[in-house]
């Protein structure tokens, strides 16, 4: 089992702060790095060099979807999963379209994370119930 690499991108600190505590415990993240724009979260990327970013639709500035978009451009390979609270159809379709892998739900996020990481750990492919 490989050690993976985590930029988390969102700009509600309470949701952060959750997402630190369950990331941070998870035997397979080597490292994890939180941040909260998408100008950030480009400036990161570049520095982690992540195997996963989990990105916020909906943030002020460059939000999750351009910031994806460009992230996608940059570095094809990369996996990127939106996580959002508005699991709808054209959001999972908007996210798609920006070059996410897809779409988590934050209701969803204690469940759906751990089985997202160990997937990528084992190099499975994607089996989380929300792509």
């Amino acid at each position: 089992m490989r050690k993976l690499r985590v930029l988390m991108v969102d700009d509600n600190p309470l949701f952060l702060s959750a997402a630190r505590n369950l990331l941070s415990g998870l035997p397979e993240v080597e490292r994890v790095e939180f941040v909260s724009s998408g100008a950030e979260a480009l400036m990161k990327a570049t520095e982690l060099c992540p195997d996963l970013v989990l990105m916020d639709i909906m943030m002020p500035g460059i939000n999750g979807l351009e910031t994806m978009l460009i992230l996608r451009n940059r570095m094809p390979a990369l996996r990127m999963y939106a996580v959002t609270l508005h699991d709808a159809a054209e959001f999972r379709a908007a996210a798609l379209k920006s070059g996410a892998d897809g779409l988590i739900s934050k209701t969803d996020f204690v469940i759906e994370i751990p089985v997202l990481l160990a997937a990528l750990a084992r190099g499975d492919g994607i089996t989380t119930s929300s792509s």
